[in-house]
């Protein structure tokens, strides 16, 4: 009867499926794709149009600024000359060196000045009307001296010169020359103090651009003797921006208020001569179009040259294309005032990114094209195989369920045509029993899944790239410390601080572990890594740690051991130190007042346990805030603060919960007591198993330095995208023997494997361009060539991953110096070469000699200790230093012990060490 009713069913299910109407999977397919496909390239067309303008505003900008400098300052330096020389002689006057009457002098004085300056006159006009002056305006005559004085009869002479500026013979004479009437002569006169002329032409020749700077001229009594000038071409500017190389098409030019032209990079002069007289050009009159519209505008924008006050940038259209303007005031503090003009066509830098942008848009095309046939041919490849099972679910809505449908080629339809078989020998074999009811659960229960699956996945990646980023700067910082501790020319105090650093890295290194930790303890991939350690030496770098945490508020921090508690213990170091450093954090946190105290002793075994085992009993204890009764419940779980911690606003509540798993994973249980107001008590036990003295304190401690000899040149290549860590790793191997190459992403690692053949890649995961995973997978498919890869990640869940894809060990970031030579040794055999180092065993011994204690002081006298006392609740440095100085050589190191205090500023435990002595 069932049989009979699902065939029906399926029938009219059949029948509604041939009267629905969709889009085919064909268009389905080919259409997203091919739409995908036209977006991205019309994106990247733009993107990459928009970009390249952008540089050449950019560049543009920078460019005329550059230019509009560069104007700026030669402008400065060349139009100062001549008011320098002006200065010059009238010291020269005034000092003596200089008679301004004695003519034939005064011109071979100028002569000779004329040889060092760039300048086309120097002279001086006296009341008289006579005058002295030395030029270079004859063209094919060289420099020249004229005078016009009594000696001259009243006219003005220009005479050649030889070499040594003697005149030879006589060039020219002017019959009737007025100098007191010149311009450059009254002006001065009436502004009484140095000005510029305005800029004129010279009338013979009249091809010349000049402006005079001239100054009144005074003897010792202040009486006016005369006025002094030097003639300046303004014509070599217009050499000078002609030199200077702006761009193809790139146009300089500066121009007066007036609209008057001063110089320009272009062929045109600043003058034109018209029947032997030289008149100036006016700009908005230039025969250079581009000046001459550019002018135009700038003219009309602004109403006028002389309105602008300020530097202006501008976008002109002319020519049908467009053109950066830089409008710039020059203006001196003699009265000059010009504008410089800078004017760049865009096309002058269009060229190559036009040539580019057509080139993408071609490139892109093809691409469209390649993407439509191959998804015309993949969708193709698609539907052949859907089309099959297509016609055999047909067969089966009509009620045919003997259907067997084979697909090759294809994993996925492969294993969907598998599925279909099943599905329908199923529902042949067991019709009965397919419920709609139990197949609406399966797909809810397949749905909840995945969305689980998705997020584990997605936590996953997160856990991975944060561990990446937030371990990536701490291996350099750990490396390079590392490598600079190991350089012989650093201070004692240097090596201090760079121990210092490193174990604050190494806790930075601890906090981030923190959340990571967490992430372990939840996925149950968290297990105990042991190690043989000094039991004592944890506890008092956790003291030294959180000493001056302490002391900052106050606080008083204790440390009681028992002498029953074994000191070199076999277990996870690094679980039992974050435990202690959570418990006590917290306790200091939430203590104001009082002292915070860890107290660890070894229990008395009940039965007779193995004696290599010991129980030991940790304690933290407070007088801080307390905890509430009902939040005790909640105290271990993730994330959850207690009210008290929640009103201190720090913290994120995984301390405690770290600890929790930590503790049951070293075989205790953390349990606590604590009374609100009055503080709390955390504990725990755990058996510890007892490390053999010798094999934990090693009278020398080995660094390399390097290989042994008799083997070959390993070759080892570092591929890292991060500069610092292929820096650390090339040096550590280098300094050794070892031949490194780097590579800064998975691309470069591919084709060095290929034509350098390295022994060993140290490989990052996580780089740009092509990933470590995919740098491994290719690399291990080479068929010629086998090398060793070690991964370096920062991540805790990593591994399977990692090894899945081909790599030989793993080694996580950041990566200890001692690790990088064993896995070479594990992997290639390498044999090194040591040097024996002493000298921390012997700090260490040093360091447990040298500690302060109540009575180390008695040694000194009781006046001694009182000075002390004195001048360490003075917080005078100098005055104990200079106490210090006053202890006997046999005890030097408790004046080493003492300069230390000092030098950390601690001060109160200098107090607390005089008045125990003093009291004993």
């Amino acid at each position: 009867m069932r049989w009979l009713e699902l065939r029906q069913y399926l029938k009219i299910a059949n029948n509604d499926v041939y009267k629905s109407e969709g889009i085919g999977l064909h268009k389905l397919l080919i259409v997203p794709f091919v739409l995908q496909i036209f977006v991205a390239v019309a994106i990247v067309g733009y993107i990459s149009l928009r970009n390249g303008q952008q540089a050449v505003n950019e560049l543009a900008d920078q460019l005329m600024d550059k230019v509009d400098k560069l104007v700026d300052q030669h402008l400065d330096s060349y139009l100062a000359t001549p008011h320098q020389i002006n200065q010059l002689n009238v010291d020269a006057i005034q000092l003596g060196i200089l008679d301004v009457y004695r003519f034939e002098d005064a011109g071979q004085y100028f002569w000779k000045q004329m040889q060092v300056f760039d300048v086309s006159y120097i002279g001086y006009a006296l009341t008289t009307g006579e005058l002295v002056a030395s030029g270079r305006y004859l063209d094919g005559e060289g420099i020249t001296i004229d005078e016009l004085s009594v000696n001259t009869q009243r006219k003005a002479y220009t005479y050649a010169t030889d070499s040594q500026g003697n005149r030879t013979a006589v060039l020219r004479v002017y019959e009737n020359y007025q100098p007191l009437a010149e311009a450059w002569y009254a002006d001065a006169i009436k502004a009484g103090k140095p000005i510029w002329t305005p800029v004129y032409t010279w009338e013979d020749p009249a091809e010349h651009l000049l402006i005079t700077a001239s100054r009144p001229l005074y003897d010792k009594n202040n009486r006016l003797l005369g006025v002094i000038g030097a003639d300046f071409l303004l014509t070599k500017i217009s050499k000078f921006l002609a030199s200077i190389d702006i761009s193809p098409s790139g146009k300089i030019f500066i121009i007066e208020r007036n609209g008057l032209l001063i110089a320009s990079s272009s062929q045109e002069k600043p003058l034109t001569v018209f029947q032997g007289k030289a008149q100036r050009i006016n700009v908005l009159q230039s025969q250079d179009a581009l000046m001459q519209v550019i002018a135009k505008y700038i003219y009309d924008e602004f109403g006028g040259f002389a309105k602008i006050k300020q530097s202006q940038k501008l976008n002109i259209q002319c020519h049908h294309q467009r053109h950066f303007v830089h409008v710039s005031p020059w203006y001196d503090n003699l009265g000059l005032d010009w504008l410089v003009v800078i004017v760049v066509p865009e096309s002058d830098f269009m060229a190559q990114i036009d040539t580019n942008t057509q080139m993408t848009i071609v490139l892109c095309s093809l691409a469209l094209f390649v993407a439509i046939i191959v998804g015309t041919l993949t969708s193709q490849w698609i539907m052949r195989p859907i089309q099959k099972l297509s016609t055999a679910s047909k067969a089966i809505a009509n009620g045919n369920l003997d259907q067997s449908v084979k697909i090759e080629g294809v994993k996925e339809l492969d294993v969907l045509s598998q599925s279909f078989n099943r599905m329908a020998l199923q529902i042949k074999e067991s019709l009965e029993q397919l419920e709609i009811r139990v197949e609406q659960r399966t797909a809810e229960l397949k749905t909840a899944k995945q969305a689980a699956e998705a997020a584990s996945q997605a936590k996953g990646e997160f856990l991975a790239k944060m561990s990446h980023e937030l371990r990536t700067p701490l291996n350099a910082i750990l490396g390079f410390t590392k490598l600079m501790h190991q350089d012989a020319s650093i201070t004692t105090e240097q090596k201090e601080n760079l121990r210092i650093i490193g174990r604050s890295g190494e806790h930075l290194l601890t906090l981030i572990n923190d959340v990571l930790d967490m992430s372990k303890i939840e996925a149950g991939c968290s297990v105990l890594n042991k190690k043989k350690f000094d039991l004592y030496t944890l506890l008092n770098s956790i003291e030294e740690m959180f000493q001056f945490k302490a002391q900052s508020k106050g606080l008083q921090l204790k440390v009681e051991r028992t002498a029953a508690v074994p000191r070199f213990v076999y277990s996870d170091e690094v679980k039992l130190r974050q435990i202690l450093i959570n418990l006590l954090s917290n306790a200091i946190k939430f203590t104001q007042e009082g002292y915070v105290t860890i107290r660890v002793q070894a229990l008395k075994e009940i039965s007779k346990g193995s004696p290599a085992f010991k129980t030991v009993y940790f304690e933290v204890k407070d007088t801080g805030l307390g905890i509430a009764p009902h939040e005790l419940a909640i105290l271990f779980e993730p994330f959850v603060q207690t009210e008290t911690g929640r009103k201190s606003e720090q913290g994120t509540g995984l301390g405690l919960a770290i600890a929790q798993n930590f503790v049951q994973l070293m075989g205790g249980e953390l349990t606590v007591n604590s009374q609100l107001g009055k503080g709390s008590s955390f504990q725990f036990n755990i058996r510890l198993e007892l490390a053999d003295y010798a094999a934990s304190q090693q009278s020398t401690i080995r660094r390399v330095i390097g290989l042994a000899p008799g083997q070959p040149t390993y070759r080892i290549l570092v591929a890292d995208d991060h500069l610092a860590h292929r820096r650390i790793l090339k040096q550590m191997l280098t300094n050794v023997g070892f031949e490194v190459r780097e590579a800064e992403n998975g691309q470069e690692a591919i084709a060095l494997s290929q034509s350098w053949q390295p022994h060993l890649i140290w490989m990052d995961i996580r780089m740009p361009i092509v990933s470590g995973y995919e740098a491994i997978k290719q690399i291990k498919s080479h068929p010629t060539h086998q090398v060793t890869i070690i991964a370096l990640t920062a991540s805790t869940l990593e591994e399977d991953t990692i090894l899945a894809a081909g790599g030989d060990d793993i080694l996580r970031k950041p990566v200890r110096e001692h690790a990088i030579w064993q896995k070479l040794t594990q992997h290639l055999g390498v044999r090194y070469r040591y040097q024996i180092n002493r000298r921390l065993a012997n700090r260490k011994e040093a360091t447990q000699r040298n500690v302060l204690k109540t009575d180390s002081l008695n040694v000194m006298s009781p006046r001694w200790i009182a000075e002390l006392h004195h001048a360490a609740a003075k917080l005078d440095a100098e005055a104990l230093l200079q106490l210090i100085d006053q202890i006997p050589s046999e005890h030097n190191f408790l004046a080493q012990a003492l300069q230390q205090k000092v030098k950390n500023f601690d001060f109160d435990q200098l107090i607390d060490l005089a008045q125990s002595s003093s009291s004993l």
